[in-house]
């Protein structure tokens, strides 16, 4: 009878130990007085090019015919960048029908970043 009341005696000590103890250790362990802050980095946009030949342009938009694909034909509008460049192209004359150009944007949008080409001579 002394032997089973010594181990039950040092199970309940066991069992004690166990769910106290870890708990101790890790309230040491763990401070939450302070915030941990997570940095998240987005992903720069890739850009893409885009060449062809222009069907039709005015100081809003310009709409380009893929030189790979006829069926392909994309509108682009301009960032506040571009637009300026754009005004002194108009002033100039313009991209006409048929110029090749090269269009730099972000995959995903359509909004020219950069526009690339040789205007044709003034008609």
């Amino acid at each position: 009878m002394k032997r089973n009341n010594i181990r039950a005696v040092l199970l309940a000590a066991t069992a004690t130990a166990v769910l106290v103890l870890p708990q101790a250790v890790c309230a040491q362990q763990i401070d939450t007085s302070k915030p941990i802050i997570v940095r998240q980095s987005e992903p720069k946009p890739k850009r893409v090019k885009f060449t062809g030949y222009v069907q039709h342009m005015n100081n809003a938009q310009i709409t380009v015919r893929s030189k790979d694909n006829e069926l392909a034909i994309r509108t682009f509008t301009y960032s506040p960048e571009v637009r300026e460049r754009i005004q002194e192209v108009l002033d100039l004359g313009g991209f006409q029908y048929g110029d090749k150009v090269t269009i730099e944007y972000e995959a995903g949008k359509d909004v020219a970043l950069k526009i690339k080409g040789k205007m044709s001579p003034s008609r």
